[in-house]
């Protein structure tokens, strides 16, 4: 299809990008055929974009109304993801594989030289929003079967928390300019790991202590960032560290990202996710711990990307996630592949051991 340059001023949601939308140090923005809404103007106004190619002409008239609001339907878009699976994982893996491999280059370039590559981490928490903006809620799917050995865990782990408190900060209708903070915040949450003394590796607060000192001389760093890399363990009822402090005293962006820092650390304990069990953990035992403003929705969310999701039993059988138990998160109903119906909650010696992808039941079956 042809395509034509237009001035972002001029973009009308329906209207589809034409040709990747590149940064100015070449890393991908936005990807062939991602579609205009509301907030895709804003990012791109955000990144001094000021002219993108876009495909054929204006569909203004006839975008569907999901175009203009991307999470009115997230249990229903996240379920149908799964019928046009291969082309749409192969792409975000694609993006996935090139934010990871970045995050890989300056967390080294962090370990050897002591000092903060603002600029590439910046592009980098760009490009993760712009992902979760052009995927949708369909991102939580991808994620949950990303590949776990892409890269040592400090980097793998950091990627995933920017994406999740990305996520979150969407449900929670933040702004933009709110989220991409967040979302390097995210990024760089475990920085002090990259630099901590080995001596001093077993103590909790030091990753911690050592990640602000490391970020308190860098000007260009928001003061958001900081702030939250210093909070981020904290706990709404004032036992976390470094400084005990609780609820409000503790920034929103701090207690977003516990949220995901949790999530992706217990989801993935092994080589495979599992995140039926962290649910379970995060509604009841950390009740006190996280805010539950900003815990329930991710939960509520998480969920329903959970339906009919593809999962192994304990046992060996395969089946999808056809409703939760409100009351037990970790033992949903499951419906094998042949045809059995499977409530977990009602039976003690089947658990779910992981999720699984189309792959893994096309060999299975």
């Amino acid at each position: 299809m042809a395509t034509r340059m237009i001035a972002v001023k001029d973009l009308v949601p329906g209207m589809a990008i034409g040709e990747p939308v590149l940064s100015a140090t070449g890393k991908v923005l936005l990807g062939k055929d991602v579609v205009i809404v509301p907030r895709t103007i804003s990012l791109l106004t955000m990144w001094n974009v000021s002219h993108v190619f876009v495909s054929g002409e204006a569909n203004d008239s006839t975008a569907p109304e999901t175009t203009a609001e991307p999470e009115s339907s997230a249990t229903e878009q996240a379920s149908s993801s799964t019928n046009n699976m291969p082309e749409e994982f192969n792409t975000f893996f694609k993006e996935y594989d090139s934010l990871v491999t970045s995050s890989v280059s300056s967390f080294d370039f962090i370990r050897n030289n002591k000092q903060v590559p603002v600029q590439e981490l910046k592009e980098t928490s760009f490009s993760i929003y712009s992902t979760v903006l052009s995927t949708g809620p369909a991102i939580m799917d991808y994620l949950l079967v990303s590949d776990y050995n892409l890269a040592d865990n400090v980097t793998r782990h950091s990627v995933m928390v920017a994406f999740i408190s990305s996520i979150i900060g969407r449900k929670l209708k933040l702004s933009d300019d709110q989220i991409h903070i967040l979302c390097l915040a995210g990024l760089l949450h475990d920085i002090g790991k990259l630099v901590i003394p080995k001596e001093t590796d077993a103590e909790p607060r030091a990753h911690v202590l050592h990640g602000g000192k490391l970020l308190q001389h860098v000007p260009s760093i928001p003061q958001e960032v900081l702030l939250t890399v210093l909070q981020h363990h904290e706990a709404m009822d004032g036992g976390g560290f470094p400084m005990g402090v609780s609820n409000e005293r503790i920034h929103l962006f701090a207690r977003i990202i516990a949220v995901a820092d949790i999530f992706h650390q217990q989801a993935y304990s092994g080589d495979e996710a599992n995140p039926f069990p962290v649910l379970e953990y995060m509604s009841k035992e950390l009740f006190d711990k996280l805010d539950q403003a900003v815990c329930q929705p991710f939960i509520r969310h998480v969920r329903d990307c959970l339906v009919n999701s593809p999962v192994l039993l304990s046992d060996g059988r395969t089946g999808q996630v056809i409703f939760f138990n409100p009351n037990h998160l970790d033992k949903p109903v499951i419906k094998t592949h042949s045809g059995t119906i499977v409530d977990l909650a009602t039976t003690r010696d089947i658990t779910i051991k992981r999720l699984i992808n189309q792959e893994y039941l096309a060999t299975a079956n």
